[in-house]
Order: C-alpha cells, then sequence, then structure tokens
C-alpha cells in the first residue's frame, strides 16, 4: 500500500472535547494528532527520561537481530513519530556508519545540533510514509497506542511493512498497566486517561490485545516476535521503580496533562496537582502497581 493509495490520507485523528486552550489546530484546520502534548517542553524532558528507563529495562535501544548489520553500517533505519528524538541521537551516536532517519508530524526534534548521520523529516504517518517501497533495513516505532485508532493502525501497520527492505526488521514498543495493587489515586489517572482516549476513538483494551495479530497478519513477514519486561513503580520497585514514580509525576505535571485529567476526574487543577505531588507518592509507599513494557518484532521476507 503505498502513501498515493492512503484511505486515511487526510483524515486526522480528532480531538473532542478538550478543556479550554489544549487544542491546537494545523494551517489548514484540522486537529492535530493525539499527540496532543508533543509541542510542551516539559514533556520532552519526560519523553527524554523514559527513554533511558526503556534502555535500561531492556540494556538495549532495540530487540531486533539487527546489531551486527547496524555495527558493519551502511544500514538505513527509520524510527516513525519520533518525537524528541531521543532514540534516534542515541542509536545515531552508537552507529556512526549507518544512516538514521526521524519522522514526526510536529518537529519537536532537534534541528540543528545532532549527529551527521541522522536526518529529520516533519511528516505524518496518517498521509502514508513519504519514502519508496523497500528502502529502509529497520522502522522503529515506539509509544503509539494511545494515540492511533484501530483503523488507523490497520493503515500504519501496512506503511511500516512497505518502506522496510526485504531481510530487513519492524519493531514496535509499547508500555501497558497491569491491574494489580493499585491505590484510589493511580485507579483515579488511568480511568480518566482512558476515558480522554475514548473520546478520541482509542480504545486500549482493543490495540493491546490486537495488536500483535494486526502485526503478525501482514503480508510478506516471518513470525512476529516478544520481549517484555514487567516492573513496579514507587519505592517498593527499586531504583527502577523510583525513576518510574519520577517519570509519571512528570507526566502527570505537564500542564495540559493536568488539564486534561482534572477535568475528566471532575475536580480543580489545583486540586489534581496536590493529588500528584503530596497523595500519589504516599499511596505508592504502600502499592506495588506494577507496568509492562514490551517490544515486538518481525522480518520482511
Amino acid at each position: 500500500m503505498g502513501i498515493h493509495n492512503s484511505r486515511l490520507k487526510g483524515r486526522k485523528l480528532k480531538i473532542q472535547n478538550l478543556p479550554e486552550n489544549v487544542v491546537q489546530t494545523k494551517s489548514d484546520g484540522a486537529i492535530q494528532s493525539g499527540r496532543y502534548l508533543s509541542s510542551d517542553v516539559d514533556y520532552v524532558g519526560n519523553l527524554h527520561a523514559f527513554h533511558f528507563i526503556k534502555k535500561h529495562l531492556f540494556q538495549s535501544n532495540f530487540s531486533s537481530p539487527i546489531k551486527e548489520r547496524l555495527i558493519q553500517g551502511g544500514c538505513k533505519i527509520l524510527d516513525v513519530a519520533c518525537g524528541s528524538g531521543t532514540w534516534l541521537l542515541d542509536m545515531s551516536t552508537n552507529y556512526e556508519n549507518s544512516h538514521f532517519v526521524g519522522l514526526d508530524f510536529q518537529a519537536i526534534y532537534p534541528q540543528e545540533i545532532k549527529p551527521p548521520n541522522l536526518n529529520f523529516i516533519e511528516a505524518d504517518i496518517l498521509d502514508g510514509l513519504p519514502f519508496p517501497d523497500n528502502e529502509f533495513d529497520f522502522v522503529h516505532q515506539d509509544t503509539m497506542i494511545s494515540v492511533l485508532q484501530k483503523n488507523q493502525w490497520e493503515f500504519v501497520l501496512p506503511e511500516l511493512v512497505r518502506v522496510t527492505k526485504p531481510g530487513g526488521y519492524i519493531e514496535l514498543t509499547e508500555t501497558i498497566r497491569m491491574f494489580n495493587s493499585y491505590g484510589p489515586i493511580m485507579q483515579k489517572i488511568f480511568k480518566s486517561f482512558n476515558s480522554f482516549l475514548l473520546k478520541q476513538g482509542v480504545d486500549l483494551n482493543v490495540i493491546i490485545n490486537d495488536l500483535e495479530t494486526m502485526l503478525g497478519s501482514q503480508q510478506n513477514i516471518t513470525k512476529v516476535c516478544r520481549d517484555e519486561r514487567t516492573y513496579i513503580v514507587g519505592p517498593n520497585g527499586g531504583k527502577i521503580g523510583l525513576a518510574c514514580h519520577e517519570n509519571l509525576v512528570d507526566f502527570c505535571s505537564v500542564e495540559m496533562t493536568v488539564q486534561i485529567l482534572s477535568s475528566e476526574i471532575g475536580i480543580s487543577k489545583e486540586d489534581f496537582k496536590n493529588m500528584i505531588g503530596n497523595g500519589l507518592s504516599d499511596e505508592l509507599k504502600k502499592t506495588k502497581p506494577s507496568f509492562t513494557t514490551f517490544r515486538i518484532w518481525t522480518q520482511k521476507r
């Protein structure tokens, strides 16, 4: 499926019922993608931190068996919805003889200070990837289950496969929460976040359950493999738990998050900030809420 035949071309994920001043629009009046936080400086810092948490969990930046090719050089790597570009900056520094390309609908990635083997392109995956077929040795995408609707995944996945070279790899990384040992504050946070996403047509339960199957149903790929890490958020999870706790607090402290979640819960922004700043820390000392970060990858025939 090429970019000229995109079934979703021009159809952006519409954000509805947001609190005042949250909705951002493009010049053509189309609502921006569900990455409603992407232009917030504090959220960019949150993305940087979460990259290194995931790298620590897996002791690597990827799980696909592509390392030897990267070391040898000459590979072309694409990161779709690259956000702040942290994964690419790390990768392009470690593998200087390969070439890296990052793509996102909004330019929050570094545009000047970057390695010479790294380039960024401002484009929207929902318009189709602006590359020919069989272009990249490795195609990577991270943290999109809270952004794309199921029918959008059904467009995006074939695009990822299309631009991958035969013998190349496609890898997706996502994080999900596990429903155990949750206190009332954590329950409020994620219940309100789910409510917000459902209004955007994003059902996390559907995507989480179907993503691996959807990837496996693509044409011209081999078996889908999975690698995952489960960890506790908070002081009961050790050093990684404390880092994840800090990252969660930072995410919940971004102004747009505060506006959205306080509105969904039905409390004032100040009450929400107090709940996060004081109540959440106390709650996490007594509970062991767990998350799982997983990677699924496959090879193109």
